[in-house]
């Protein structure tokens, strides 16, 4: 009877460094989950039916010629509301972009926010 009940704790000890074991490898080892692109072959323009097929439709550029002062401001980052104006005026004074390097052109676009923003837009 002494030597069964040695053999459970004994057994209950061992689960017990397992689970601790598993917990912290979890905890310290474990990265968090990263977005999968998945590229596919079929060329989807709609999110609804892209999802309904089971594809991953690609967030789409903003267009900088079409786009309202709001669009650029919630839609890129780093633009704020009043770069996105000063972005819409400058389309309005000088026509539309015809390069989203042109972009640079607008007073508070310096490299570095054009380098961050640069495969968020088009001109198309």
């Amino acid at each position: 009877m002494e030597n069964e009940k040695r053999h459970i704790w004994f057994l209950i000890a061992v689960a017990l460094v397992l689970c601790a074991v598993l917990v912290g490898y979890n905890i310290f080892f474990v990265k968090e989950p990263q977005a999968i692109l998945i590229e596919t072959d079929a060329a989807v323009s709609d999110t609804e039916t892209a999802l309904e097929q089971g594809y991953i439709a690609p967030a789409a550029k903003i267009n900088i010629n079409t786009a309202s002062a709001e669009q650029l401001d919630e839609e890129l980052e780093g633009i704020g509301p009043t770069l996105a104006q000063r972005i819409v005026s400058y389309r309005d004074e000088n026509g539309p972009f015809t390069d989203i390097e042109q972009l640079k052109n607008v007073s508070g676009i310096g490299d570095k926010r054009f380098e961050a923003i640069k495969d968020d837009i088009t001109v198309s």
